[in-house]
């Protein structure tokens, strides 16, 4: 038999709180009120609860609510289950009304079963009730992939200045010296040493390489069978694609020869696949000590990492 019960109750749990967060325990509902078969609406105190505290957060589709209705322990268990879902059918109709949106509503309802386990009198008010939970929604934005990391763009250019570091011919004469009882005149199998830097006039930047070749060779010294150059002006080239100044060898050869200031020679070079060789580039090489000539074919290595570099006094570039 219906019976009212006085105003509603509201409990808010102060341990579950947080920004959008709130859990709460509305109670003291009417006494079978479904007995009559009538709609009552919530008490005051309910809806204004409601209206005040949790439909802000869930406007704007900002959150979510789970509710549970229940029931008391008098009556049997199927009335008491009707009552509950009717309990939590009248807060649910309530917050729809306020234009919550029943994809955000998830509502259950539980008979006497919790009254039960709580070990209640037989008409506790608090089992005549609906427990609310609330709790915002994870609002993930369009996902923005982090910016892609874009490795710098190389240093290149088509054009380059080399210079000879020094250059040392080596021959081997001894068979060739006592056949014909000359101490001065060297020929024969040549080894040869040179370091070049090549420059990236554009970049800035120059590397140093070392070409070691083999092949045949001559030199007229004073003291011993090789040739010493040293330090060659600088020479203008171009290559026909633009590449890095570390990117030349390994292939080269390397011929002519010098006496005194006059030392010429041509070099070929070999570049990245797809860039067509450097071919009999016509280098200047500085002063001999003696005189000698050879061509020598061999490999070029890379010496160092490209370093800043803007002339030298040496060649007469600042």
């Amino acid at each position: 038999m219906f019976r009212a019960t006085g105003v509603g109750k509201v409990g808010v749990d102060a341990d579950f709180s947080g920004i959008g967060v709130l859990r709460a325990l509305l109670y003291n509902f009417d006494f079978d009120d479904f007995a009559d078969l009538k709609y009552h609406p919530l008490k005051p105190e309910h809806a204004n609860f409601l209206a005040d505290e949790v439909v802000p957060l869930l406007q704007d589709d900002a959150g979510n609510i789970w509710m549970t209705g229940s029931a008391s322990r008098i009556g049997n268990k199927a009335w008491n289950m009707e009552l509950s879902q009717t309990r939590v059918g009248r807060v649910v109709d309530f917050l729809q009304t306020k234009g919550i949106k029943p994809e955000q509503i998830q509502e259950d309802a539980v008979g006497e079963e919790w009254a039960d386990a709580a070990g209640h009198i037989d008409d506790d008010p608090r089992d005549r009730s609906v427990v609310i939970t609330v709790l915002p929604k994870i609002q993930l934005g369009p996902i923005v992939p982090p910016p892609r990391k874009v490795p710098p763009k190389p240093p290149v250019t088509r054009h380059f200045k080399i210079a000879m570091v020094y250059s040392l011919a080596v021959t081997e004469t001894l068979l060739l010296r006592r056949l014909l009882k000359l101490k001065t005149l060297g020929a024969g199998p040549a080894l040869e040493r040179c370091v070049f830097t090549i420059w990236d006039t554009r970049n800035k930047l120059a590397c140093s390489y070392v070409y070691l070749g083999v092949g045949v060779g001559a030199g007229v010294t004073f003291t011993s069978d090789a040739s010493l150059t040293t330090y060659g002006p600088w020479t203008d080239f171009t290559t026909e694609k633009p590449i890095s100044c570390w990117q030349f060898g390994r292939y080269a050869s390397l011929r002519g020869g010098g006496a005194g200031s006059q030392s010429i020679n041509w070099i070929t070079i070999e570049t990245p696949r797809g860039v067509n060789d450097i071919h009999s580039l016509r280098i200047s090489t500085g002063t001999s000590v003696g005189a000698g000539g050879s061509a020598t074919w061999g490999d070029l290595f890379l010496l160092d990492k490209p370093r800043h570099f803007e002339g030298d006094r040496q060649h007469g570039v600042i």
